[in-house]
């Protein structure tokens, strides 16, 4: 069965129809400007960034798994099957505790409580996951898992939210070591660090104000007495408590999974990465099982520094090499004028001692001569009578 074809990473009249200054540019140029601004400022350029949008891709693939639908599912239809931690019954009333509406709580086919794929009797030709992959606490036997019930050349449609934009802001992107030790250690819950890292630095969630530089400040300034506190009721390695392990940012992601399928831990190849668009803290991706023969330029584009950033930094530099030289003139100008005061001093000194040799040779003259020793007498008379009279 051939593949559905998904949205390319930049289409040309989309990226222009939400951007209609730009409506002039031909694709490099518009390309360039995706790249150089319209990235950092969330500027939508493909329909599949558009998690309803890429969703009905999936659609069209026939038999799809949705994993974690919780209290509304992404993908309905007679040709989906549901998989998640809770039951049927558990989860109607975590949706209901939660205070969400319980009406679009699907059936659960198959129920995991401690991850794993081991109950799926069946192959899909498409898995779906909102907000999942971030809560594995065994990332590569998570995709591999998901590998194992799909189709030969079966896609992995995922929405993820993006570290920058949620309350995941004040942690680093996640390295991927960190990963392969989670799989040599072939963890099945969440490590105390995952809960250490939410504790102290999470932050608030709300998209909007982050897009706008407001991430508040991090939970950590709310314990009034840190040392005591931030170990409390910390969850053990005895039953599973939900956290965040991994922090990813749509650049981070991309070269996480190319690494991982390059070493051989997934044979997953990323086919799609779009990047977060404004006001929204998610990203999208399409994984397809098996080798994908497309060039990096056609699964993801690859940010480069705005322009002003670029014209600022240059003009920085200019401005700091100008400094530069003039410190340099003044110096060099400020030496010169050491050194000439150098050498008048150094000549004064030689003008200086000769003069004092002079004047030495012509007092040696006047000691040894014959009138300073007849008047020696007279010298000391005059030195005995002046000193009585100023008694």
């Amino acid at each position: 069965m051939e593949k559905v074809e998904l949205p390319s990473i930049f289409e040309l009249d989309f990226y222009r129809q939400q951007q209609p200054e730009l409506s002039h540019l031909a694709y490099e140029d518009a390309l360039e400007n995706y790249r150089t601004e319209g990235i950092s400022k969330g500027h939508l350029c493909s329909h599949g960034a558009l998690r309803g949008h890429l969703l009905d891709f999936a659609k069209k693939e026939g038999s799809i798994l949705e994993i974690g639908p919780f209290h509304s599912p992404s993908i309905t239809g007679e040709n989906v099957r549901y998989m998640d931690v809770l039951s049927t019954e558990e989860l109607f009333a975590a949706v209901k505790k939660a205070g969400h509406e319980t009406s679009r709580v699907p059936e659960i086919h198959y129920v995991a409580p401690k991850g794993g794929f081991d109950m799926v009797d069946r192959k899909f030709a498409a898995v779906f996951s909102g907000h999942c992959i971030e809560h594995q606490p065994d990332l590569i036997r998570h995709f591999q898992g998901v590998s194992g019930v799909l189709e030969d050349g079966g896609r992995y449609y995922i929405a993820c939210p993006d570290r920058r934009y949620c309350f995941d802001h004040y942690l680093p992107e996640t390295a991927v070591v960190d990963i392969l030790a989670a799989y040599h250690a072939q963890r099945r819950v969440h490590s105390a660090r995952s809960f250490l890292a939410q504790r102290l630095h999470r932050s608030h969630n709300d998209a909007a104000r982050h897009w706008a530089g407001d991430h508040g400040a991090p939970d950590g300034q709310n314990y009034r007495d840190l040392k005591e506190e931030l170990f409390v009721d910390l969850p053990g390695d005895e039953a599973y408590h939900d956290a965040h392990a991994w922090q990813f940012t749509p650049t981070s992601f991309f070269e996480i999974i190319n690494f991982l399928h390059e070493a051989g831990f997934i044979d997953f190849s990323v086919e799609r990465v779009y990047h977060t668009r404004f006001a929204t803290q998610e990203f999208t991706a399409v994984l397809r099982k098996g080798r994908v023969d497309l060039d990096r330029s056609e699964v993801f584009v690859d940010q480069t520094p705005e322009k002003s950033v670029v014209a600022g930094i240059k003009s920085k530099s200019e401005s700091l090499q100008a400094e530069i030289e003039t410190l340099k003139e003044n110096l060099q100008a400020e030496v010169e004028a050491r050194d000439k005061q150098i050498e008048a001093l150094n000549s004064q000194k030689i003008a200086d001692d000769k003069l004092i040799e002079h004047l030495s040779g012509e007092l040696r003259g006047i000691h040894a001569s014959r009138s300073w020793a007849v008047t020696r007498p007279l010298r000391k008379l005059s030195a005995q009578f002046g000193a009585g009279r100023t008694r």
